[in-house]
């Protein structure tokens, strides 16, 4: 049998007068490492003089003083009976869960001054009072346009009217009395009697809207424009003095579009018109305006200012789609293809997720104790 230079036979088997040589470097190496084992051993043992130096744990370690120098001890965690060695296993489970060691919801954002919300509620009573303006200037020409008897102007005239006064946005809901159910409200029933015709208590933007869409003539719906006039100029000198709370306005910020969502895309407020698409970017105008007069009050509070930021322009960039779509206008509802109307749903709902936000990291005060419920053993 021939041996290779490995030490390995040409069949594949080792060759046996190597075998003691491996015996012997092994049995070497592990003399070794248990030599080097004995010393570092021998360097941790502190020595036994007491006057020694030699380095060794033992020798390092200084003598500890135990005593509590503090007028009282701490045994549990501030605020809490939670004793203190289960901090790290009780308390963070109840921040995990969202509550305090007191069992409540718990917010990591400080509540903000209600002062604070001065300067934003003041600039959008500006943004307000401009767009109540704009409005009142356009009710004069949906007057002409309607006693002139044309439907297609009619028509058009009464989108720009609704558009703008659509663009008060905040202010819904705070003015005094049935104002802005007179102005832009939406009749119980239809039809009011059995005439067929509309309620007498229906009047203001969707009575002109009902009249123009169901074939009513124009100059029939002239004494309902006049009335709209004389709501506008009551709008205007109510506008400076109405009272919008923070917590309104806060919550302003997410419900005009979620209300847009719900009353414009689902064409409920505009069943003759269609006119959904119109208002909903009217809406989109509002909360843009609201946004931006929050911006510096949402800065550095968690990552709300972020999420609204990325999703407001993409609500924006379909919007303009849709009107280049179909040559610089706003298509009604029953215009909008497959694809398109579940684009423009898709994309209102996740900005309405990120909107929905904003209220809760806007708070102006810590969050209500809730009592516990009575034992009833």
């Amino acid at each position: 049998m021939s041996v290779s230079p490995l030490g390995i036979s040409k069949e594949g088997a080792p060759d046996p007068r190597q075998r003691p040589w491996r015996r012997h470097a092994l049995l070497v190496l592990g003399m070794l490492g248990l030599a080097v084992i004995a010393l570092l051993a021998a360097a941790l043992i502190p020595s036994g003089g007491s006057g020694s130096k030699k380095f060794s744990v033992a020798a390092l370690a200084g003598h500890v003083d135990t005593t509590n120098h503090l007028t009282r001890h701490e045994t549990t965690v501030f605020g809490s009976n939670i004793p203190a060695k289960q901090y790290g296993t009780q308390v963070a489970d109840l921040e995990d869960q969202g509550i305090d060691t007191n069992g409540q919801i718990a917010s990591d954002l400080a509540p903000l001054p209600p002062a604070a919300f001065d300067g934003p509620i003041g600039a959008y009573r500006s943004y307000a009072e401009h767009w109540a303006t704009t409005f009142q200037a356009d009710l004069p020409a949906l007057r002409a346009a309607l006693a002139g008897g044309g439907r297609a102007a009619s028509e058009r005239a009464w989108a720009t009217a609704w558009s703008d006064y659509l663009h008060l946005g905040a202010v819904y809901g705070l003015l005094p009395g049935t104002l802005d159910a007179q102005i832009d409200g939406m009749p119980h029933s239809l039809p009011g009697d059995e005439t067929g015709e509309a309620p007498p208590s229906f009047s203001g933007l969707h009575r002109i809207e009902y009249g123009l869409w169901t074939g009513a003539s124009p100059r029939s719906l002239v004494p309902w424009a006049a009335k709209l006039q004389r709501d506008a100029v009551r709008l205007r000198q109510v506008l400076p003095s109405v009272q919008i709370t923070p917590l309104d306005y806060a919550t302003r910020a997410h419900e005009i579009l979620e209300d847009a969502q719900r009353d414009l895309l689902s064409g409920m407020d505009v069943q003759w018109s269609g006119a959904g698409v119109l208002g909903t970017a009217a809406g989109l105008t509002a909360t843009q305006e609201v946004i931006g007069t929050l911006t510096p009050l949402l800065q550095g509070r968690d990552n709300t200012l972020a999420e609204v930021d990325a999703l407001l322009p993409q609500l924006q960039a379909v919007l303009n789609q849709l009107r280049k779509a179909h040559h610089g206008t706003y298509p009604s509802l029953g215009q909008l293809t497959p694809t398109q109307h579940e684009q423009l749903d898709g994309t209102m709902a996740e900005t309405l997720g990120a909107l929905s936000l904003v209220p809760g990291t806007l708070e102006t005060a810590s969050l209500p104790v809730i009592p516990k419920i009575p034992s009833t053993r």
